[in-house]
């Protein structure tokens, strides 16, 4: 049986991802800068805002995430269906790494399932992969120049950091709201802890994905930082 919560979550899940494919075909900016999967990436992102509405896990998870990801691997280079590999959102999800939007959505899932008791953590993980390493790659494939470790630079590495520390930050405060209207439960944490831990996870970030290869970023980056956090006693 579906809650009200689970319902007004999965039609503003589906509804958002729509607008921001929507938005992806249509604005000229991204369109000709070519800016399609990481205008994606970073604004799927978002639904760590929506998704605290749900009250099971099994609804978040297998529902409202789970579903994009036999959508993606058609979408992929690797589809056999020709009509939905060659569709927008096939071109998105070839634009870099081949299953990158793939692993992104296995992220999701995982984490919606098996964090739905802590989802503060879950949503620092999800912006961590989302604006961190999206503004990394952003940045550093527009103004890159130092190049630091293989093809990645000082500059996008820069951009990872200070994109997951502000977003850890803007997370925190959120979550931190909704404890305070008794809209979710999460651990009470004052500004300077929550400025704390956004710089450590802003470092660690910037350091996986610096390590870290091409698309198994949006695997390790997301579970990498939950781990972090769980350890940490968040």
């Amino acid at each position: 049986m579906f809650t009200q919560g689970d319902i007004v979550g999965l039609v503003a899940v589906y509804a958002y991802v729509g607008l921001v494919i929507v938005l992806a075909a249509k604005l000229k900016i991204v369109r000709n800068a070519k800016m399609h999967r990481k205008f994606v990436h970073i604004m799927v992102g978002n639904i760590v805002f929506i998704w605290w509405v749900f009250d099971s896990s099994y609804v978040m998870a297998l529902l409202a995430a789970a579903p994009f990801i036999p959508l993606l691997i058609l979408a992929s280079p690797y589809s056999p269906v020709k009509k939905i590999r060659d569709s927008f959102i096939g071109q998105t999800t070839g634009e870099s790494h081949d299953l990158g939007l793939v692993y992104y959505a296995i992220a999701w899932t995982v984490l919606a399932f098996f964090l739905f008791d802590k989802r503060l953590i879950a949503s620092i993980a999800i912006v961590s992969m989302s604006y961190g390493d999206g503004m990394g790659g952003l940045i550093g494939k527009r103004f890159g120049k130092k190049k630091i470790c293989g093809p990645k630079t000082l500059e996008g590495t820069t951009a990872v950091f200070v994109a997951t520390t502000l977003a850890t930050f803007v997370v925190f405060v959120f979550y931190g709201w909704l404890n305070a209207q008794h809209l979710i439960i999460v651990p009470e944490f004052s500004l300077a802890a929550a400025g704390s831990y956004s710089l450590l996870i802003g470092a660690f970030v910037a350091v996986v994905e610096l390590l870290t290869p091409g698309q198994y970023d949006n695997l390790v980056i997301p579970f990498g930082t939950a781990g972090l956090l769980l350890v940490a006693g968040l």
